[in-house]
């Protein structure tokens, strides 16, 4: 079936987009400013324009074109659009649309000048930028016809000599677990992909072949629970190629979609042979000997629709403006309704109001129609779109069962099926996104259930019919209660489970996770309110927001639901370098700073500058702000394959991993110690390293390495543990960092002195266990005078936390074991030859109650170094490098 790209007028809109079409004295082009910025710029979770930057708006719609002086996700330049929403209604999840040549990042062109034009009918802001021989000019630009419309006109011209060019596209940028791309063929819907797209490998021509599709339409679909609702329709409505004299030729065009972003794109000239049956292997072959000659350019013209519901039939329904009304009304308005040919294709998918009804609007022709809804429900239908208007009456999907849950006390409950019931999973979009073989969780959906024991929590969930094993906790200092239910569709099942009760103490001790995501951070969609819940459930105290390249704020949260009593927050950042070049060709992996001042009108709310510049020059922009703060370098080794996110895998200067073995002022480990010509500053001048992120001990052990090689020679950096939560299937607040305060509750927080405390290591970090270690009275990051002390250990645990073996290492030497089975205490004689620095390990087996809760993590916990000074000369005197062993 085929149907052309028509986009006539504005159907099934929500209301608050049923406006009348604005005046043109609402049609805005110009930069943010302080006496526009609150009714210019976008507001809701992915909103990062500030003052300075380029606004563009027809009272409708709202937009924001980075000034060019502002770093973008793929680029040390900005000039791109970041921002898109309704005006006034909170509902940005847009990241970035970024023109690229080659397909490549090296292929994002500076912009070096945004303008604002506009005129009675239309606004517009025109950025243009110069690179290899080439000129790029982008034109975004909405009118008063069509309100819900952003047109983007992208014009590529060949000015000098240069590297080959073979293609341009529009990539969008999107969350990993957010704006769902849907693909679809306007020309040939039968051929529309939908939310099934083939996995992108780069390594095989043939694979990426099968990844390469013929869509014209990418609607991005909103994440689920981010409210209100939006789509965006990324839409190519042509692609030509200008020979300079006149000359005019159609170019073929291409699209990719994946969990992280999705393109639509033309090769540079028509194809020699084939392209009538889309792009295969012949069609790429020719690829090689496309360019873009003197004098011709390449011109884009697409679109970016904004609907205002999270589905894809408030864009597509624009596409289908003359087809006929389908409605109906559904039993459950949580549900999904998607419709594809019966012959094949994807067309679209609409979610229903509050009342359950709902309206698109299908070409004719015969649909498998499939209605999803929460607790497993499902309902298929095959119906005939004729050319009168259709009504599908009411759509019953039985009722599931319900779990009515616990009020009023904060806890985390794993739900898990017994026997032939499946595990739920709440919150799921129901949309069915898969990459490949993978289907691709949401930030939100999980079989946990978090309560913050305020009234927001919810009442009930519903689920499949079965029997289900509930596990109640609130992390490793509670105790663990776990029930069985069985209930059947319309039943509901009460779990009355009273406060959990603690089960180790832990004063003078105060809970913090260093290194936490939300729906602000590029790769996240999970909503602010749902990662407090989840961390209040999981008993921390101390939440650093570390959103990406985004600082964000929790405390007027924390204050409107009546929390600060049990959780107090920071404002921090994740720096996060992705630009090869400049002075870091290999980048310089990701970095948390806190606190960071939180800016309300600033781009990215304050974030520091960091793309194309080396970590020490980050540092010093940090370190400028004045007061205590800490930078802490994330991850620096991956569990697999090297990649940009893990600095020491490649330095950024170099090029070249960290050798842990060779001293610092060997290459390619003297990097790391350069100073900064103008501050003085290193490489590796920041304050701690994440030693433990997330659960894997492969990962902390190659960092601990590395910790330890420092240490030897003198750098003393605090080590951290960190969970680095992205969603709900990554659990909060575990691994943490346990930091030494003598007022540990939350309500007498002294951001300070929790600075200060991280600054000098005053620490431990755990997934379970509480580890308590002393070289005579003296704790982690401080520094015992004299040659010999008992070592004190306590090991603390609740029941369900096991615990089978205790290490002590002695400038990263295995000194001491000793077996455990369950909390203990030791006091192991210690004698030092010479000054040395003592660290202490725990481990036990993920087996029992811990494995259910804890999937994939292991019961351990480390020490920061007790440094000892043997010679008591008052110096700490590094030892050196270990010598090898022949």
């Amino acid at each position: 079936m085929r149907v052309g790209p028509r986009f006539a007028g504005v159907t099934l809109m929500a209301a608050a987009v049923l406006a009348a079409a604005p005046a043109a004295s609402d049609l805005f082009a110009g930069r943010l400013d302080a006496t526009n910025l609150a009714r210019l710029r976008p507001g809701g979770p992915d909103a990062i324009g500030g003052l300075d930057d380029w606004a563009l708006s027809n009272g409708v719609v709202c937009a924001v074109v980075t000034d060019p002086g502002h770093e973008s996700d793929l680029s040390t330049h900005g000039g791109v659009l970041v921002d898109a929403g309704h005006c006034g209604r909170d509902d940005d999840q847009f990241i970035l649309l970024q023109p690229l040549v080659n397909l490549a990042q090296e292929g994002a062109i500076a912009i070096g000048e945004v303008r604002a034009e506009s005129d009675q009918t239309e606004a517009r802001l025109v950025a243009t930028g110069e690179a290899d021989g080439l000129h790029l000019e982008v034109r975004y630009a909405v009118d008063e016809a069509t309100p819900e419309r952003i047109r983007v006109r992208t014009r590529l011209a060949r000015t000098g000599g240069g590297e080959r060019v073979f293609g341009l596209a529009q990539l969008a940028l999107h969350s990993e677990r957010a704006l769902r791309p849907f693909a679809l063929d306007t020309g040939a819907l039968d051929g529309s992909r939908g939310f099934l797209h083939a996995a992108i490998d780069r390594s095989s021509f043939l694979a990426a072949a099968r990844a390469i599709g013929t869509s014209d339409l990418h609607v991005l679909v909103g994440a689920e629970g981010l409210e209100p609702g939006i789509a965006y329709g990324h839409h190519l409505v042509s692609a030509a190629r200008e020979d300079g004299e006149g000359g005019r030729a159609t170019l073929p065009r291409f699209s990719f979609a994946a969990e992280g972003y999705s393109a639509l794109a033309a090769f540079a000239r028509p194809f020699w042979i084939g392209g009538g049956g889309g792009v295969g292997l012949l069609e790429l072959a020719q690829t090689r000997l496309m360019d873009l000659a003197a004098g011709a350019a390449l011109v884009l013209e697409s679109e970016l629709w904004l609907g205002a519901r999270s589905d894809v039939a408030s864009v597509a329904d624009r596409i289908f403006a003359d087809a006929p009304l389908v409605m109906g009304q559904v039993s459950d308005p949580a549900a999904r309704i998607g419709f594809a040919l019966e012959a094949g294709g994807a067309v679209s998918d609409v979610r229903p109001g509050a009342d359950g009804r709902f309206a698109l609007r299908l070409p004719v022709g015969r649909y498998a129609m499939t209605v999803r809804a929460p607790g497993g429900r499902r309902l298929e239908k095959t119906i005939a779109v004729e050319g009168a208007e259709l009504d599908l009456g009411a759509l019953a999907l039985g009722e599931p069962a319900w779990l009515e849950l616990p009020r009023g006390s904060p806890m985390r409950l794993v739900v898990r099926g017994e026997g032939e019931t499946p595990d739920p999973s709440f919150r799921d979009d129901l949309l069915g996104f898969r990459v490949g073989e993978a289907a691709l969780a949401t930030s939100v959906s999980s079989n946990d259930l978090h309560l913050a024991g305020t009234e927001r929590d919810p009442a009930r969930v519903a689920l499949a019919p079965g029997r289900y094993r509930v596990l109640a906790t609130r992390g490793p200092e509670f105790e663990v209660r776990e029930l069985s239910v069985a209930v059947g569709a319309g039943e509901t099942a009460l779990l009355a489970i009273p406060p959990l009760e603690r089960a180790v103490a832990s004063p003078g001790w105060i809970g913090a996770d260093l290194h936490v995501h939300a729906a602000p951070s590029d790769d996240s969609a999970l909503p602010l309110e749902l990662r407090l819940a989840s961390y209040v459930a999981q008993g921390a105290e101390v939440l650093v927001a570390t959103d990406h390249d985004h600082v964000t704020d929790y405390a007027p949260l924390i204050e409107s639901w009546g929390l600060g009593r049990e959780i107090v927050s920071v404002t921090g950042v994740e720096i996060t370098s992705s630009v090869k070049g400049g002075a870091v060709p290999w980048t310089s992996g990701h970095a948390n700073a806190f606190p960071i001042p939180y800016q309300e009108d600033a781009y990215r709310k304050g974030a520091p500058v960091h793309e194309g510049r080396r970590l020490r020059e980050v540092v010093a922009e940090v370190r400028a702000l004045g007061g205590e703060r800490v930078v802490q370098l994330n991850h620096p080794r991956p569990d697999g394959a090297p990649n940009p996110n893990q600095l020491f895998t490649h330095l950024g200067v170099a090029g070249e991993p960290f050798d842990p073995r060779l001293p610092l002022d060997a290459w390619p480990n003297r990097v790391l110690v350069e100073p900064d010509p103008t501050s003085g500053l290193r490489d590796l001048d920041f304050d701690a390293i994440e030693l433990l992120n997330g659960p894997s001990l492969e990962r902390y052990r190659a960092v601990r390495e590395d910790w330890f090689a420092l240490l030897r020679q003198g750098e003393r950096l605090t080590a951290t543990a960190s969970s680095d939560s992205h969603g709900l299937l990554e659990v909060a607040a575990v691994p943490r960092t346990w930091v030494r305060m003598l007022d540990d509750l939350a309500r007498g927080f002294d951001e300070g002195r929790f600075v200060r405390a991280l600054q000098r290591g005053w620490m431990f970090g755990s997934t379970g266990p509480l580890l308590l270690a002393e070289v005579g009275d003296t704790g982690p990051g401080g520094t015992f005078p004299g040659n010999e002390a008992p070592l004190r250990v306590e090991v603390r645990a609740a029941g369900w936390v096991p615990v089978a073996e205790l290490r002590v290492f002695v400038n990263g030497e295995l000194a001491v074991t000793r077996p455990l089975e369950g909390p203990a205490r030791f006091e192991i004689p210690m004698r030092f030859e010479r000054d040395c620095f003592v660290t202490v390990e725990v481990e036990g087996p993920a087996r029992g109650l811990y494995a259910e809760l804890l999937p994939g993590f292991t019961p351990f916990a480390f020490t920061n170094p007790i440094f000892v000074d043997a010679n008591r000369d008052g110096v700490w005197s590094a030892p050196g490098l270990l010598e090898e062993t022949p």
